[in-house]
């Protein structure tokens, strides 16, 4: 009796974390058109920050590959 009412409470909460586990996952994709632009300046600020971090280290150390050499 005891085993059935813990495996029916362990359920239930499989399915609200299995729940919660989704709505945090999942990205919305309805996005505005202002949205969708400012994902896509965010990205590129991105890509360009990291260029720019491995154009100073190749400046520093010479070649990316000396990097780890040091």
């Amino acid at each position: 009796m005891r085993k059935e009412q813990l495996d029916e409470v362990i359920e239930l909460e499989n399915e609200e974390i299995r729940r919660l586990w989704v709505q945090l996952t999942n990205e919305d994709q309805e996005l505005s058109r202002g949205e969708q632009i400012t994902k896509y300046i965010k990205y590129g600020m991105m890509a360009y920050d990291g260029m720019m971090l491995l154009h100073k280290l190749k400046r520093s150390y010479g070649s990316i590959l000396n990097i780890f050499r040091r």
